[in-house]
């Protein structure tokens, strides 16, 4: 949203500034002639016939009005850039997004995040149930007790993440990517995992697990189904 603002607030400086270069241009003459350094302009005659002559050897050039109007629009777009918080750029879809802060503890549940990255986040007890995490990255992010009941995770990473006791119950993460820390979640009862990968080690232990079972309330995927646990 702030970004949104910066652009808003860019493009009015912007056309402002044309705005002042098309006004402060010089109008069109009908004739022009040039001796030495002094330009003149002949008018078209009055009605006693008479012809006045203009002097425009002072006029301002339009060359001179577009090297003012770019560097006004330019630092326009600096103040206002310098305005706009480095943690507001990063969450708002440009940048980094999520990645590398401290989101513990906080509501992020019943929302859309779909591609967002959070790479190396701090995400303890951060609650994303029932969100959209469509396509988003939590590689070596920090997930101990971290709530992702009935969240979408489809073709999420979670590579080289921290699940201890991460709550993955009701889950929807058809094509997604584990680690090692899989086994260490809190449960994956009701869990579609169909298409995951998951290392094969990884994966023997988790079939292992009493809690897989039951059926998505999303898809309608057999949890040990979807793992392919024998």
């Amino acid at each position: 949203t702030n970004m949104k603002s910066f652009l808003a607030l860019l493009s009015i400086a912007t056309l402002s500034s044309s705005h002042a270069f098309h006004a402060s241009a010089p109008l069109p003459i009908a004739a022009s002639s040039r001796v030495g350094s002094r330009s003149t302009s002949v008018s078209p005659q009055s009605q006693d016939g008479d012809a006045s002559t203009i002097d425009t050897s002072n006029a301002q050039s339009p060359l001179s009005n577009v090297a003012t109007v770019f560097a006004s629009t330019v630092a326009v777009g600096a103040i206002l850039l310098s305005t706009v918080g480095s943690t507001a750029w990063a969450v708002s879809g440009g940048g980094l997004d999520y990645a590398g802060i401290d989101i513990s503890g906080q509501d992020f549940s019943n929302a859309s995040y779909k591609g967002k990255d959070f790479t190396q986040v701090l995400a303890k007890a951060t609650n994303f149930a029932k969100s959209n995490l469509q396509g988003c990255r939590f590689y070596k992010a920090y997930l101990v007790n971290t709530n992702f009941e009935g969240a979408d995770v489809r073709g999420v990473s979670f590579e080289d993440t921290s699940m201890d006791n991460a709550n993955l119950k009701d889950i929807v993460a058809v094509g997604s990517y584990f680690g090692q820390s899989l086994v260490d979640v809190k449960t994956l009862e009701n869990g579609d995992f169909t298409d995951a990968t998951i290392p094969p080690k990884t994966l023997k232990l988790v079939c292992d697990r009493e809690d897989v079972k039951g059926t998505n309330p999303t898809t309608g995927a057999d949890t040990r189904d979807s793992l392919m646990c024998l």
